[in-house]
This record gives structure tokens, sequence and C-alpha cells, in this order.
């Protein structure tokens, strides 16, 4: 099998973190290229990012260069029905955590020296109501400012916002899976602050 992840990230080390068929089918297609995967729990703060992150490079022996975050599943209730806690825990999962773990991700590879790839994975913004419409509202915002803000120091940020990180059919999520190893590997690498999908 040809390798998706080239040179610059030859056998890297990727920290996934999230749920859902979506992201297994990147999971899957990243350790087909040759990346370690290590698991990483949803951050409440950038102390819990910045643990999990070190625990991942500290096992894995080597620096983790590319982070994978998906989302939880979208609260799709309606608007004036959502519970505050369940508002605060969405955009939590939704855009929280995704925070936490980029800023710490970035400011690791920042100080050592190193490129690397982040890419988030998402829901469209009308696919589960006001929580989700928000939260992926903020992380399209977030993804164009963090790449403006990190290309100098070789750290892309990009998100796929598509149905099919919810689940799909093999060819759907082959092509998620696909889409998201061309994004984090060299071939991609004149392309940061995007945001697209593998919808029809």
């Amino acid at each position: 099998m040809s390798r998706t992840v080239p040179s610059w990230l030859a056998d890297p080390v990727a920290i996934v973190i999230g749920e859902g068929e979506g992201l297994e089918a990147v999971a899957h297609e990243l350790a087909a290229a040759g990346a370690t995967i290590a698991r990483g729990p949803a951050a409440a703060s950038r102390t819990e990012a910045a643990a999990a992150i070190g625990a991942a490079s500290l096992a894995a022996r080597d620096p983790v260069t590319l982070l994978i975050h998906a989302g939880a599943p979208a609260i799709a209730e309606r608007a004036d029905l959502i519970d505050p806690r369940d508002w605060r825990a969405g955009m939590q999962a939704g855009l929280d955590s995704r925070f936490f773990y980029a800023a710490e991700f970035a400011q690791s590879l920042i100080a050592q020296g190193k490129p690397g790839s982040i890419l988030f994975l998402d829901l469209p913004q009308e696919a589960g109501g006001a929580v989700q419409a928000a939260a992926s509202g903020a992380l399209s915002n977030l993804t164009k400012t963090l790449a403006v803000e990190w290309a100098r120091d070789g750290i892309r940020v990009n998100t796929i916002a598509s149905r099919v990180v919810d689940g799909g059919t093999k060819a759907e999520l082959r092509a998620l899976g696909a889409l998201a190893a061309y994004l984090v590997s060299d071939f991609a690498a004149y392309i940061t602050g995007s945001v697209m999908g593998v919808d029809d």
C-alpha cells in the first residue's frame, strides 16, 4: 500500500479526540498511511489537553505532530427548549475542547521548532440545531484565524464539515478518510484555513 502521509510527516504521531464512525474512518486511514494513533479525552481546560498530548508523545517516544478532533453529537433540541447546561456542554464539546487542544498542540510544536497539522471534524452548521450552528460557525472562524496565526510556524489548520462525520456508507467513510489524510499530508502543504466537506 502506498503511503498517503509523506516525508515530512513520515511515521507521525496523531492524537485523536472524539468518537463516531467518521473519526474512526479517519483514524483507520491515517494508521494505514503509517501514523501512530493515540487517543485523548475531550478537555475541559488547556491543562487537560497538555497532559493528554504529553502522554501521547511519551507513549510513542515521538512528538505529536497531528491533531484530529471531532466534536460530540449535536443537541437537536429546539432553541427555546435547550437547557443552559446542555448549551454549555454542547459548546464545550464543539468548541472549547478543540481550542484547548489546538493551543497546547501549537505551543508544543512551536517550542520544538516542528511543523504539524490540525484537522477538526464537524457536522454542517445546519445539521443539528442552535448549539451545532453556534459551535460550527465559531469553529469555521477559529479555523481561519488559527491558520493565519500559525502559518509562519508551519502549523496548518483545516476543518472537514460533513454529515459523513456522523456516519455514512463505506464509500462515504472511505472518502472522508482519504480527504482527511490528504489534508494533513505534504500534498496539501499550501492548504490551511479551509472548511470543506465530502457531501453530495
